[in-house]
Protein backbone atom coordinates (compact mmCIF):
# COMPACT_ATOMS: atom_id res chain seq x y z
CA UNK A 1 0.00 0.00 0.00
CA UNK A 2 1.98 2.96 -1.30
CA UNK A 3 1.11 6.40 -2.65
CA UNK A 4 3.35 9.00 -4.32
CA UNK A 5 3.09 12.72 -4.82
CA UNK A 6 5.52 15.02 -6.64
CA UNK A 7 5.37 18.69 -5.65
CA UNK A 8 7.09 21.93 -6.50
CA UNK A 9 9.23 23.06 -3.57
CA UNK A 10 7.43 26.30 -2.89
CA UNK A 11 5.18 27.89 -0.30
CA UNK A 12 2.00 26.59 -1.95
CA UNK A 13 2.98 22.91 -1.69
CA UNK A 14 1.20 22.25 1.60
CA UNK A 15 -2.25 22.68 0.06
CA UNK A 16 -1.57 19.78 -2.28
CA UNK A 17 0.17 17.75 0.44
CA UNK A 18 -2.77 18.21 2.81
CA UNK A 19 -5.20 16.60 0.35
CA UNK A 20 -2.74 13.82 -0.48
CA UNK A 21 -2.20 12.87 3.18
CA UNK A 22 -5.87 13.17 4.10
CA UNK A 23 -6.84 10.88 1.23
CA UNK A 24 -4.13 8.34 2.12
CA UNK A 25 -5.22 8.21 5.76
CA UNK A 26 -8.90 7.87 4.84
CA UNK A 27 -8.32 5.26 2.11
CA UNK A 28 -6.24 3.12 4.46
CA UNK A 29 -8.68 3.29 7.37
CA UNK A 30 -6.23 5.07 9.65
CA UNK A 31 -7.24 7.23 12.61
CA UNK A 32 -7.75 10.88 11.53
CA UNK A 33 -5.08 12.13 13.98
CA UNK A 34 -2.49 10.24 11.91
CA UNK A 35 -3.06 12.79 9.16
CA UNK A 36 -2.21 15.61 11.57
CA UNK A 37 1.03 13.96 12.72
CA UNK A 38 2.07 13.21 9.16
CA UNK A 39 1.30 16.76 8.03
CA UNK A 40 3.40 18.22 10.86
CA UNK A 41 6.38 16.14 9.73
CA UNK A 42 5.96 17.01 6.06
CA UNK A 43 5.40 20.70 6.74
CA UNK A 44 8.68 20.82 8.66
CA UNK A 45 10.56 19.12 5.81
CA UNK A 46 8.96 21.30 3.12
CA UNK A 47 9.50 24.53 5.06
CA UNK A 48 13.20 23.76 5.54
CA UNK A 49 13.58 22.81 1.89
CA UNK A 50 11.94 26.03 0.68
CA UNK A 51 14.00 28.18 3.08
CA UNK A 52 17.41 26.52 2.79
CA UNK A 53 17.42 23.94 -0.01
CA UNK A 54 18.25 26.20 -2.93
CA UNK A 55 20.78 28.81 -1.83
CA UNK A 56 22.45 29.05 -5.25
CA UNK A 57 19.42 29.16 -7.51
CA UNK A 58 16.38 31.43 -7.56
CA UNK A 59 13.87 28.90 -8.86
CA UNK A 60 12.24 26.29 -6.68
CA UNK A 61 12.91 22.62 -7.12
CA UNK A 62 10.82 19.56 -6.61
CA UNK A 63 10.21 16.95 -3.98
CA UNK A 64 8.59 13.55 -3.96
CA UNK A 65 6.60 12.22 -1.02
CA UNK A 66 6.00 8.50 -0.67
CA UNK A 67 3.62 7.18 1.96
CA UNK A 68 3.48 3.46 2.63
CA UNK A 69 1.54 1.45 5.17
CA UNK A 70 2.65 -2.05 6.07
CA UNK A 71 0.36 -3.37 8.78
CA UNK A 72 0.84 -0.95 11.66
CA UNK A 73 4.01 0.65 10.25
CA UNK A 74 3.72 3.99 8.43
CA UNK A 75 6.74 4.91 6.33
CA UNK A 76 7.22 8.42 4.97
CA UNK A 77 9.92 8.99 2.39
CA UNK A 78 10.75 12.56 1.42
CA UNK A 79 13.04 12.95 -1.59
CA UNK A 80 14.19 16.40 -2.69
CA UNK A 81 16.59 17.93 -5.19
CA UNK A 82 17.91 20.59 -2.82
CA UNK A 83 21.51 21.04 -1.76
CA UNK A 84 22.98 18.19 0.25
CA UNK A 85 21.85 18.43 3.85
CA UNK A 86 21.33 15.85 6.58
CA UNK A 87 18.82 17.35 9.04
CA UNK A 88 19.36 14.41 11.39
CA UNK A 89 23.08 15.10 11.86
CA UNK A 90 22.61 18.04 14.21
CA UNK A 91 22.47 17.63 17.97
CA UNK A 92 19.09 17.81 19.68
CA UNK A 93 18.27 21.22 21.15
CA UNK A 94 18.79 21.78 24.86
CA UNK A 95 15.18 22.34 25.89
CA UNK A 96 16.20 22.80 29.52
CA UNK A 97 18.36 25.87 28.86
CA UNK A 98 16.84 29.34 29.34
CA UNK A 99 15.50 30.77 26.07
CA UNK A 100 17.99 33.64 25.99
CA UNK A 101 20.95 31.22 26.08
CA UNK A 102 19.70 28.70 23.50
CA UNK A 103 21.23 28.44 20.06
CA UNK A 104 18.57 29.14 17.41
CA UNK A 105 17.33 26.20 15.39
CA UNK A 106 17.01 22.52 16.02
CA UNK A 107 13.36 22.47 17.08
CA UNK A 108 12.28 21.00 13.74
CA UNK A 109 14.70 18.14 14.27
CA UNK A 110 13.24 17.67 17.74
CA UNK A 111 9.75 17.44 16.21
CA UNK A 112 10.91 14.88 13.64
CA UNK A 113 12.49 12.72 16.30
CA UNK A 114 9.60 12.98 18.74
CA UNK A 115 6.92 12.01 16.19
CA UNK A 116 8.79 9.04 14.68
CA UNK A 117 10.20 5.74 15.83
CA UNK A 118 12.98 5.82 13.26
CA UNK A 119 14.54 8.51 11.06
CA UNK A 120 17.25 8.01 8.46
CA UNK A 121 18.96 10.19 5.88
CA UNK A 122 20.94 9.35 2.77
CA UNK A 123 22.13 11.14 -0.33
CA UNK A 124 20.97 9.12 -3.35
CA UNK A 125 21.44 10.03 -7.02
CA UNK A 126 22.00 13.70 -6.19
CA UNK A 127 18.90 13.88 -3.97
CA UNK A 128 18.31 14.09 -0.24
CA UNK A 129 16.27 11.14 0.98
CA UNK A 130 14.72 11.24 4.44
CA UNK A 131 12.92 8.12 5.58
CA UNK A 132 10.72 8.37 8.64
CA UNK A 133 8.69 5.57 10.17
CA UNK A 134 6.42 5.07 13.11
CA UNK A 135 3.93 2.60 14.48
CA UNK A 136 0.31 3.61 14.02
CA UNK A 137 -2.93 2.09 15.22
CA UNK A 138 -3.87 -0.83 12.97
CA UNK A 139 -6.11 0.17 10.07
CA UNK A 140 -9.83 -0.20 10.66
CA UNK A 141 -11.37 -3.04 8.71
CA UNK A 142 -14.93 -2.77 7.38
Amino acid sequence: MQSRLIIRSDSSAMREVDGFVTTFVRDHGMAPDEASRTLILLEELITNLVKYGYPDRPECGRAEIVLALDGSRLVIEFIDDGCEFDPLAGPPPNLEAPLETRTPGGLGLHILRSLTDEARYERRNGNNVIRLSRTVAPPKRP
